[in-house]
């Protein structure tokens, strides 16, 4: 009876001992929300760091939410968010006029996953003169990159030789170029894949054309830049290690866009992953040329893009101190 009593009141003991450490390490972890401005399959880093938990090694609790209509710098200065993954237009062009406290420390990836989706009738972009092109919302990346491919591969000029309807969410344009309001679209994955599934012909494709562009980058303000360079080092290490579950596991990466790309069908979601692993780059580095290249595409829109310095609102130390300290061929054990 006494040795049942013992054992019971050891076994008590010892749950204490080895269940306290783990309890009071997941009360120790500092949360830390990150915003994303779209369901794009380069996103998917950060979902994943969500789901497997990742940031729990680093001592964080890392959360994920969606600006919808809000711009993703609209997050940042509220102050709860430090940390958005979207396109570069937003933090380039704050800087362009003026306001320079964004700060750009990675690019996931600079290919941009999207194409000009037309009705049947238009076989091509030369036929769009004198049409109507939806895109998003004004300023924001598929308006500038549409604008950008007409005028500079095709000789469109935007609003002269094709007019513009600003539909904001890609959902929206896809329901204009069904119902006939507008003869084509801009189209960002997962949607240009939807928009190809539903038989509209598609006209012109950026990647093909070789257009590049900041397409998903993690932004900050600047101060954190000093203040918690830990942290940012960090959230790095999460998103690099997401990519890396990604390009090698397959299940957890459908999973996950399943779950975030809610209602998309088995045909478009392995569209998207396939698209998602052949883009994303092992080690984001932010490169200088491709943002310089991004300012030029700004330029018919702002034409002070010209004189904007770039070296200002990119920090590729963080990038780089990780890159040399072997984290990124350590995951992908290369030498």
């Amino acid at each position: 009876m006494l040795a049942g009593k013992f054992h019971a009141t050891l076994y008590v003991v010892l749950a204490v001992l080895f269940t306290t450490p783990l309890l009071f390490a997941a009360s120790k972890l500092d949360p830390v929300t990150i915003g994303y401005s779209t369901f794009a399959g380069a996103f998917a880093p950060l979902w994943v760091a969500v789901e497997e938990h990742l940031g729990t090694k680093y001592g964080l609790d890392v959360r994920a939410i969606y600006a919808g209509r809000v711009r993703p710098q609209q997050l940042l200065a509220s102050g709860d968010v430090p940390f958005v993954l979207a396109t570069g237009t937003g933090a380039m062009t704050s800087h362009i006029v003026g306001v320079k406290d964004q700060v750009m420390v990675a690019t996931v990836t600079n290919k941009v996953g999207s194409a000009i989706f037309s009705r049947q009738n238009i076989k091509s972009v030369e036929e769009l003169k004198g049409k109507l092109v939806a895109t998003g919302r004004p300023g924001a990346f598929q308006d500038v990159m549409t604008r950008y491919v007409l005028l500079s591969r095709f000789g469109l000029v935007p609003e002269r030789d094709v007019k513009f309807m600003p539909t904001g969410e890609p959902a929206l344009a896809i329901q204009a170029l069904e119902r006939g309001v507008v003869d084509a679209a801009g189209m960002s994955a997962p949607y240009m894949f939807v928009a190809r599934k539903m038989g509209f012909r598609e006209i012109a494709n950026y990647d093909k054309l070789g257009v590049t562009y900041p397409y998903a980058t993690v932004t900050v303000l600047r101060p954190l830049l000093t203040k918690q360079p830990e942290l940012i080092e960090k959230v790095l290490k999460c998103l690099i290690e997401a990519t890396h579950i990604i390009k090698t596991d397959k299940q957890k990466g459908l999973a996950v866009l399943a779950k975030y790309q809610r209602g998309s069908s088995d045909e478009i979601l392995e569209a998207t992953y396939q698209h998602t692993v052949a883009t994303l780059d092992e080690a984001p580095h932010p490169t200088l040329a491709v943002f310089r290249n991004a300012l030029e595409m700004l330029t018919p829109q702002f034409p002070q893009a010209k004189q904007a310095d770039v070296s200002a609102m990119v920090d590729g130390s963080f990038m780089k101190k990780l890159d040399d300290s072997g984290f990124i061929r350590g995951l992908y054990n290369k030498k």
